[in-house]
Formats: structure tokens, sequence, C-alpha cells
């Protein structure tokens, strides 16, 4: 039986969930056409909008501009395989989720150096796929644009895009992986703009994106992106429970 949210979450996740672009990279087309007509089947059922483009190989899928929320890649592919194709998209697009579908599960360990998602062994378990993106939306489908004035300019980002708020005074800045942006509204005005299962305060000046923590200990908490937030002490013991259930099911 296939996997499928329940009602609760998946009405909750619908009402987040806005337009997702999915990458298929693989150089056989039977699996291509399988894995996007399975994809399709499950937005239809959920009304979910998915836009599912097809890659024959890592190079042509690295010369995209398109930005993508979650990348299926094969393993054995042309000129170069699937591991490094990852690791230039993980250069080129901080964010998206690698899936990685092979029939070498030899390599598994060597493709954690890319922070993957899954690993599918071919061929395709529909279940499995479904399931996947089940646990997925349910992780990060909380993510939607918002919009700031930034002085004279308003600008609109998506909620998973920010990495971190600081706060500044009575001001905010608002950091992404790649920009910064000083806000005139408090640290708290934007924090009630955002969805609070994924944004978590952990010092009074610091409220940090839970998907882009990469390990903490009892002071700090080191980002994916290289950057270091601190961690209150009064705020502790609240964040290492809050993260324990952010990570559940996803970690061993």
């Amino acid at each position: 039986m296939t996997t499928v949210p329940d009602a609760g979450v998946l009405h909750y996740i619908i009402r987040r969930v806005y337009k997702m672009n999915i990458a298929v990279c693989d150089d056989e087309k039977f699996f291509r056409d399988e894995i996007r007509n399975a994809i399709y089947t499950y937005s239809n059922l959920y009304r979910y909008e998915f836009v599912v483009e097809e890659y024959t190989c890592g190079e042509d899928l690295l010369s995209s501009s398109t930005n993508y929320d979650i990348v299926f890649l094969d393993y054995q592919m042309g000129d170069i395989d699937g591991l490094e194709t990852a690791k230039a998209l993980r250069k080129k697009d901080f964010n998206c989720i690698i899936i990685f579908m092979t029939n070498y599960p030899h390599f598994m360990r060597d493709a954690f150096a890319v922070d993957t998602y899954r690993f599918f062994i071919k061929p395709l378990n529909t279940d499995e796929l479904y399931e996947a993106l089940n646990e997925y939306l349910i992780a990060y489908g909380n993510d939607y644009p918002i919009h700031l004035k930034i002085g004279r300019d308003t600008i609109c980002v998506q909620t998973r895009e920010i990495v971190y708020l600081l706060a500044n005074n009575k001001k905010c800045f608002i950091n992404l992986d790649k920009k910064k942006y000083h806000c005139a509204k408090t640290m708290a005005e934007v924090s009630a703009l955002l969805p609070q299962n994924i944004f978590y305060k952990v010092h009074k000046s610091f409220i940090v994106n839970l998907n882009y923590i990469n390990y903490y200990d009892n002071k700090h908490i080191y980002l994916k992106n290289g950057e270091v937030a601190d961690i209150g002490r009064k705020y502790f013991p609240s964040f290492k429970d809050a993260y324990k259930v952010h990570v559940k099911g996803r970690s061993i």
C-alpha cells in the first residue's frame, strides 16, 4: 500500500506548498519516463504544482539556470557520473534536495559528502518514491514567499532561503546563503511571517532555520553555509528537544 500523509498534515501542506521544480537526470529514457509519470501521478492526486524537467547527462543539468527543489540523479552517466554532478550542483545550488537512483549501492557512503537525502535502488519502487515525497513535504513543505520592505525597495524571498535572523537593536538582519538584508522591522516581526516549525529562537539575538544546521555544541550552532550562531544558555534545553523532533525519522 502506498504511504500517504494523514488528512490534517496533508491539508496543512497544501496551504503552504507553492510551485516545486523537480529535475530527473538519467541517461535511460525508460527510467526518466517512469519516474516523471509517477511524480505527476502523485502531484495530481494531491493537487500539488510540480514541474518536472528531464536531463540525459550531468553537463546539461548543470548548465540549467533553474533552481530545483528536488534533483533525482542517476549514478552512472556519460562523461561525469552522478556523484561529480552532485558535487558541482552543491556549489551552484545550496538548497536543493538530492536523491540518487542507482544499480550500484556500494557508492552510498561517498554520496553522504553531498548531503544526499535518499537512495533508490533500481528498478523504481513507487511506494518508496511516494514515501520520500511525503517526508520531504512534511519536512520542507513550509516554503512560501514573503515580501519585505528593505529601504525603498520591496523584496521577495522564499522562506527556505533564509538561513537565520539576527536582531540589531529594533531592526533585523535577514541572512540568506549568499545575501544579507537589513530590515527596518524587528526580529520578532519578521519571525512572525515564518513557519514556526522550521525557525527556532536559540538566543535573544538569533533565530535559525533548523534545515541549515550542520552540527552544534552547548554554545554554538554551526550552519551549513559556514556561519556560526550563538546559543543562549536558557534556550539550549528547548532547542535540543525541538531539533530532535525536527530530525526524527531522518537520522541514524
